[in-house]
């Protein structure tokens, strides 16, 4: 039985994150148009490496990534023939083998925050990228997004709403945002899922992911779901996105 996402990851889930390939259109979108190609940049749980080896061939330099599965970083590392990129294994609660304001650049797009499984873990992440960011730089974040989820997915609000049940006769005090994997090893979890056994996925509620952002210190300065940067679309603010449609990927661009 899976315990931890780590486990997950080192399931056939790891292969689409290992050996990935290309940006998606709403990732060019935010570095196309918020990030310099000379600044010192940072990507947090970098996989295979996968974003950081496409922004290398548009022209960005002085690249940094991490990951906690040391899988992934050698997965990097083999692709990366140049050994151009500096590629580690550190923990995005933990990132102390990195000085304060040591990026001028920090990118969070593959929902890194969305993957740790309780409260006090994405707090310190929140910190810990807030703390390495220099001033002036710009943070990109992309959170599974709950709102959007239940409006886009009508299966998955009954299966939440069915959630909110199941907890409440057991008495867990788990919130309805924290939601077990229900497709893992490319196969769907049903019994896993019914159970509310986990890991859990943590969907962020749109207010939260402000809230979150402002509470450590971030600027916020534009803030999109798929439906708007698809469509080249994004606000400057969390006020300004209220009343459009919402999709399961909400991306924020800060800065410090």
């Amino acid at each position: 039985m899976l315990i931890t996402n780590k486990e997950v990851y080192r399931t056939r889930e790891y292969e689409p994150w290992a050996y990935g390939q290309g940006l998606i259109l709403e990732e060019k979108f935010l570095l196309e148009h918020y990030l310099q190609h000379h600044k010192k940049t940072l990507e947090a749980g970098t996989g295979g490496g996968r974003i950081l080896l496409e922004i290398k061939k548009m022209g960005f330099n002085n690249l940094f990534g991490y990951d906690y599965l040391p899988e992934f970083i050698q997965e990097a590392k083999n692709k990366d023939t140049s050994g151009s990129i500096s590629f580690e294994v550190h923990d995005a609660t933990d990132l102390n083998a990195y000085e304060d304001n040591a990026f001028e650049q920090i990118i969070y797009l593959q929902q890194i925050l969305s993957m740790m499984e309780d409260d006090n873990s994405r707090l310190k992440a929140f910190k810990q990228a807030y703390r390495i960011l220099d001033k002036g730089g710009t943070a990109l974040f992309s959170f599974l997004c709950f709102e959007g989820k239940i409006q886009t997915t009508k299966l998955y609000a009954i299966y939440v709403a069915y959630l909110q049940i199941l907890r409440k006769i057991l008495a867990k005090k788990i919130s309805i945002q924290s939601i077990p994997w229900v497709k893992n090893n490319e196969k769907i979890q049903f019994l896993t899922a019914l159970l509310d056994k986990g890991p859990n996925v943590y969907w962020y509620r749109v207010s939260e992911v402000e809230q979150l952002l402002k509470k450590v210190g971030f600027k916020i300065i534009a803030v999109g779901g798929n439906t708007q940067l698809q469509q080249g679309i994004i606000y400057d603010d969390f006020e300004s996105l209220q009343n459009q449609p919402l999709s399961e990927m909400l991306y924020v661009v800060c800065t410090k």
